[in-house]
């Protein structure tokens, strides 16, 4: 299994990881999607800084699979 690393990662980072084959602001727009629809995950829309913590990206993980 091709384990990542948890760290942080910028917004769009981590939704190109997801999206890989969409531009960084598309990839955000569409990862936006799935946490919004995500009750566990939704609340990190509400986040004013652009980076997610390890913490958050584990539960990121833990919620919708590594990408």
């Amino acid at each position: 299994m091709n384990e990542k690393r948890i760290r942080t990662f910028g917004r769009s980072e981590l939704a190109q990881c997801y999206f890989p084959t969409l531009k960084p602001m598309s990839a955000w727009e569409k990862f936006k999607e799935w946490l919004a629809f995500n009750p566990r995950l939704s609340s990190l829309l509400a986040l004013s800084r652009r980076t997610f913590t390890p913490a958050e990206v584990d539960l990121i993980y833990a919620e919708l699979g590594e990408p």
